[in-house]
């Protein structure tokens, strides 16, 4: 299955009835006259990359006419005064290299290293993420964060810069200082896109029938009736149903080890085919932590389970927070982007995912041969 990553369905929004993606059109740097010499603060996660990075971009702001100023780790405590004692422009947070946050758990890890940082940050100061995410999830999530600190502080102007390695570190100095309006920009080979949400068809479709079927979550027990009602030979659910009807329970946490292998073995039993995977564990609860929990590792757990045995389709349900925000929703909003991104990586390695980002949870009772998100 291919398509967009970003969907979204939403009864808390105008536009609950519609569905919107992330496109990345090419929008050149505002013109304008140079702005006037300024200071920065650059902060690092303190990665080996991340700290090169830091000293080119200081050695680049010089040569432009301003100062580069950096704050050990062990002194973040002092950010806010440091900050009150000089007129400092923004502040810029660079991340290492993407391959550091691989692993869901050091991801979140980075996302708890920003959050104090962020905290700190007072009115009149701009903040800046700079990431090199070579399209890893485990730097690509902190667009989520993005999303919530515009509608939860909008006056710290949060934006995402993401730049690939032949980009230039003079393409960075140019956006810092260029202070455009911007949140969520990438630069390619020193040509800049900036995020824009679009409109797209309602509809994600995906075939059902005789095989096996793999369903994690909230929804587990309604998507389970549904696939046996359209045919399948075989669900499998995890989580602490004591039995559904047509549906094979196997009990756990998708995200311990070894629970998601025990899914897909009592799916694909007998040399029944998986066909598909619905993934929605941390998107029906009231814990946010559980979108890290359940939903990214619980992700990854599958993922790494079906290595050897990929479904036609899979389908990730997250809420809509990764794209719209909302105030006190980072951990959630940082772990649906994360989906997102995860979605987005598969499929450039030839494998299936679609994120379905849901507003109230309902499964459509839609009587034909196909899965489908309205």
């Amino acid at each position: 299955m291919t398509g967009p990553a970003e969907r979204a369905l939403s009864p808390g929004v105008p536009f609950a009835t519609s569905s919107f993606e992330v496109t990345w059109p090419e929008v050149p740097l505002p013109p304008g006259e140079p702005p006037a010499p300024g200071a920065w603060l650059l902060l690092t996660d303190e990665h080996p990359a991340a700290l090169g990075r830091a000293v080119a971009l200081a050695l680049a702001l010089a040569a432009a006419g301003d100062d580069a100023l950096s704050l050990p780790r062990d002194d973040l405590d002092e950010l806010p005064g440091f900050l009150a004692e000089r007129p400092v422009r923004g502040v810029v947070f660079l991340t290492g290299s993407p391959y550091a946050y691989h692993d869901p758990e050091a991801a979140q890890e980075l996302l708890l290293s920003v959050l104090p940082v962020v905290a700190r940050v007072g009115f009149g100061v701009r903040f800046h993420l700079v990431t090199q995410a070579g399209g890893e999830p485990g730097l690509a999530f902190l667009r989520g964060l993005v999303r919530v600190l515009a509608v939860e502080r909008p006056q710290l102007r949060a934006s995402l810069v993401d730049v690939d390695a032949r980009s230039d570190v003079d393409v960075l100095v140019r956006e810092l200082r260029s202070d455009a309006p911007d949140d969520e920009v990438r630069w390619r080979h020193d040509v800049r896109y900036a995020a824009r949400l679009a409109r797209v068809p309602f509809a994600v479709e995906v075939p059902t029938g005789p095989g096996a079927y793999v369903v994690t979550g909230g929804l587990g027990p309604a998507t389970a009736r549904w696939l046996a009602d359209m045919g399948a030979t075989r669900v499998v659910l995890c989580g602490p149903y004591k039995g559904a009807p047509g549906a094979v329970v196997v009990q756990g946490d998708i995200a311990e080890p070894g629970v998601a292998d025990r899914l897909i073995a009592a799916a694909t039993a007998d040399g029944l085919p998986l066909r598909g995977i619905v993934h929605t564990a941390g998107v029906l609860t009231d814990d946010p932590a559980a979108g890290w929990h359940a939903g990214v590792l619980g992700a990854r757990r599958l993922h790494e389970a079906t290595a050897d045995c990929p479904p036609e389709w899979w389908l990730l349900g997250t809420s809509a927070t990764a794209l719209f925000g909302a105030p006190g929703g980072t951990s959630r909003a940082t772990a649906d982007a994360w989906l997102d991104a995860f979605a987005t990586w598969r499929r450039s390695r030839g494998l299936p995912a679609t994120t379905i980002q849901l507003g109230l949870p309902h499964l459509p009772d839609l009587p034909r041969p196909y899965f489908s998100i309205l």
